[in-house]
């Protein structure tokens, strides 16, 4: 279970013991497929292409992320974001010795907005904190997620052509 500062879930309207994680498990990729999907694709049909071309796109979009996440990120935490029971989204970490890196943490389009992701970036937050390392994570420029990290004091630290490198610091 995640917790935060009880002064900022008060403004969140929503009660934080609702939220839980569980590892992923083998029967999971479908749903991560559509957790990965729910983020991307929606650009693909201003060039066109119908449901079933964007779906074998970001198919084979899919399963390159997935082989990248295994190759490099193999001690990575990965975990299903559970709300009220119900799968909700996908929480990627990987704890290094010099950082914790936020390698996914991605909601479905009905869960977003209600501020898990923020409590979620809270906890990682405290955990840097406790652990006096950088919380990092690489998000797609279009991401509306980037003025969440933003508020939440994350500064755009390098750049892609498709992505920013954020991070925040604790206090030292």
């Amino acid at each position: 279970m995640y917790y935060a500062e009880p002064s900022y879930l008060a403004t969140m309207g929503f009660d934080s013991e609702s939220i839980s994680l569980r590892p992923v498990a083998p029967g999971d990729e479908e749903f991560l497929f559509a957790v990965y999907a729910s983020s991307r694709g929606d650009d693909l049909e201003s060039l066109g292409w119908n449901s079933a071309q964007i779906r074998e796109f970001l198919e084979s979009q899919y399963e390159a992320h997935r082989r990248v996440l295994q190759s490099e990120y193999r001690r990575a935490e990965d975990q299903i974001i559970l709300v009220n029971g119900a799968a909700a989204g996908r929480l990627l970490v990987e704890r290094r010795d010099h950082e914790i890196r936020g390698v996914d943490v991605s909601l479905l389009p009905e869960f977003r907005n209600q501020g898990i992701g923020a409590l979620l970036l809270v906890q990682l937050k405290t955990e840097a904190t406790r652990a006096q390392k950088p919380l990092r994570i690489q998000v797609i420029r279009f991401s509306p997620a980037i003025g969440l990290l933003e508020r939440l004091g994350f500064v755009r630290t390098s750049e892609t052509g498709t992505h920013y490198q954020m991070e925040w610091r604790p206090k030292v």
